[in-house]
C-alpha cells in the first residue's frame, strides 16, 4: 500500500487551544492518499505490544496482507514475550522497537500505512489523535476513549483527515448483532421489552472500589518501565504495582471499569441490531467508591426512545461485579442463579426471548427446545445484512477493509456513539442513583451541571503529549 503522509507532524506542531471543555487538539492538516490493489501490502504499527497487543499479533501472523513493521510499548519486561513471539514469524523478525510513538511516527512515518493502539483507556484519544493527524488509518482497542468528549474529538479527527477507523471490539465483526436484526426486522420477536445484561467483572479480573486508594509513593518505578510516557496525559501520582501493568482499569483517571471493558462487547449486540443511538435517561445504583477508584459493583438502567421498544421505550439493564437480575420474564430462575452464566445477554421481547455471549457468537432463541421449534419451522430468515470479511478477527478486517479503500464498519464515527452511549453510565455512577436525562444535541445532561463535567476529563492534560 503507498504511503498515505504527505507531511510530517513532530510535538512542536500540536498546539492546545481552547474550545469546549478544553484540551482540543488543533492539528496540521495532511493529504492522505488511500490506493487499493490486489499486490498491496498494508504495514503496521503496533502501539502497545504487551498484554492485549497479543491479539493483534496472532490475528496478522498468518495474513499475507499485513506487515507488521515496527513495536511501540513503554515497558520492555511486559512486552519482551510478545516482541519474542514476533521476533520467531520471519517475515516480523527485527522490527524496530520504540517507547515513545511520536518519535516513532517522527522517524518511521514514511514507513507505516496503519496503526494498531493497545494502551491503556487513558491513552487512546492522545495517541489515535496524533496518529490520525500524520495521515495514518487508526485501529484503537476498546473502549474508543475514556470520556464522551474525546469520542466526539476522534470521530471528528477521523472525517478531517480522511483515515480509515476501527475500535477493536471483535464481537461487531461477528454474525450475532446482524442475525438478531435480522429477526428483529422479520418479525420473528416482536416489540422489545428489556434488555439484560450482567459481567462478572471486574471481580474476577481486576481491583476496584473503596478499598482502592492512592499509592503511597513507597514502591520504585522498574527500570524496564518508562513511567512517564505510561502516565501520558494523565496527572502525576505514586508509581505502584497495584496498577501497573493490569489493575488500572479500576482507577478513575486511567480506565473505565467493567463498562468500558465489557459493555464495549456486551452492549454492541443489542445497540447495533436494533439502532439503540443515545438513551434519554441513566441511573445507576452502586456499592460504595470514592474519587480514585470506580465501585466494586453497580447496576444502570438505561432509558431508550425507540420506535422498536413495547410503548416506544426500551431499557437496558446492566449488572456487573456480584450483581445479576434477580428475575427476567420467561426465562427460569435456574438459569439466573447458574454460576456458569456469568457474562450473559438476554433480550425480552413481546413474541420471542433472545439469549447470548459477549460476543454475540451463541445466539439462540430461549429455551433451547423453542430455538429446535423455530427451526424446525424454518421461521428465522434469510442473510440479507452484509457480512464482515474477516469474522471475529477485527485486526484482520481491518487491515483488509483499508486495502479495500472502504472504511470498516466498526469506524470511528459508529464507535464514538456506541462508546458515548456506554459512558454516559460512567457519569450516572457518580450522581449519587439520581435518574438523569441526557441530551445528545447539546452533549449535556438537562438541568444537571454535576454531571456536564463528567463529560470531559476533570484534569487537564499533561503537557507533551497534546502540543
Amino acid at each position: 500500500m503507498k504511503k498515505s503522509i504527505s507531511k510530517k507532524t513532530t510535538r512542536r506542531n500540536f498546539i492546545k487551544a481552547s474550545a469546549l471543555f478544553g484540551g482540543a487538539m488543533i492539528l496540521p492538516s495532511c493529504a492522505t492518499k488511500r490506493v487499493k490493489g490486489a499486490n498491496d501490502r498494508f504495514s503496521v504499527a503496533l502501539i502497545g505490544v504487551g498484554g492485549i497487543g497479543i491479539q493483534a499479533i496472532r490475528n496478522l501472523k498468518n495474513a499475507p496482507e499485513a506487515d507488521i513493521v515496527v513495536g511501540c510499548d513503554v515497558d520492555d519486561d511486559r512486552s519482551a514475550k510478545n516482541y519474542k513471539t514476533l521476533s520467531q514469524i520471519e517475515r516480523f523478525k527485527n522490527i524496530p522497537r520504540y517507547r515513545d510513538y511520536r518519535v516513532m511516527l517522527d522517524k518511521m512515518g514514511d514507513d507505516i500505512d496503519g496503526v494498531i493502539v493497545s494502551t491503556p483507556d487513558h491513552m487512546h484519544y492522545p495517541i489515535s489523535a496524533w496518529c490520525m493527524a500524520q495521515g495514518k488509518h487508526t485501529f484503537c482497542q476498546k473502549p474508543l476513549a475514556r470520556t464522551v468528549w474525546e469520542c466526539r474529538e476522534m470521530a471528528r479527527l477521523a472525517k478531517k483527515y480522511g483515515v480509515y477507523t476501527q475500535m477493536g471490539n471483535q464481537g461487531h465483526t461477528s454474525d450475532g448483532w446482524r442475525s438478531l436484526k435480522e429477526w428483529y426486522d422479520s418479525g420473528l420477536l416482536g416489540k422489545i421489552e428489556e434488555i439484560f445484561i450482567w459481567t462478572s467483572r471486574p471481580a474476577r479480573f481486576w481491583k476496584q472500589g473503596i478499598d482502592v486508594k492512592y499509592p503511597k509513593g513507597d514502591e520504585k518505578i522498574p527500570n524496564t518501565l518508562d513511567y512517564d510516557l505510561w502516565l501520558g496525559v494523565a496527572p502525576y501520582q505514586p508509581y505502584s504495582k497495584a496498577f501497573v501493568p493490569h489493575d488500572w482499569r479500576g482507577v478513575r483517571n486511567f480506565g473505565c471499569g467493567a463498562i468500558g471493558d465489557m459493555g464495549c462487547h456486551f452492549m454492541d449486540v443489542p445497540y447495533s441490531a436494533f439502532d439503540l443511538g443515545f438513551p434519554c435517561a441513566v441511573s445507576a445504583q452502586t456499592d460504595p467508591f470514592n474519587d480514585y477508584s470506580w465501585p466494586y459493583s453497580s447496576t444502570l438502567e438505561y432509558e431508550f426512545n425507540s420506535p422498536k421498544g413495547k410503548n416506544g421505550k426500551i431499557y437496558l439493564h446492566w449488572y456487573d461485579g456480584y450483581r445479576k437480575p434477580e428475575h427476567i420474564r420467561g426465562i427460569d430462575d435456574a438459569f439466573l442463579k447458574d454460576k456458569r452464566n456469568a457474562d450473559v445477554t438476554v433480550i425480552v421481547c413481546e413474541k420471542e426471548t433472545v439469549v447470548t455471549d459477549e460476543y454475540g457468537r451463541r445466539l439462540m432463541v430461549y429455551p433451547n427446545k423453542r430455538m429446535i421449534e423455530l427451526k424446525k419451522a424454518k421461521a428465522f430468515p434469510e442473510k440479507t445484512i452484509e457480512r464482515s470479511v474477516s469474522p471475529m478477527n477485527a485486526h484482520l478486517e481491518f487491515v483488509k477493509m483499508c486495502l479495500a479503500g472502504k472504511n470498516p464498519n466498526a469506524n470511528f464515527g459508529y464507535a464514538s456513539t456506541f462508546t458515548e452511549m456506554a459512558l454516559l453510565g460512567m457519569v450516572a455512577m457518580t450522581q449519587g442513583g439520581k435518574k438523569i436525562e441526557y441530551d445528545a444535541s447539546t452533549m449535556s445532561f438537562k438541568g444537571n451541571k454535576d454531571a456536564d463535567k463528567y463529560l470531559a476529563s476533570l484534569y487537564e492534560y499533561r503537557k507533551g503529549f497534546i502540543e
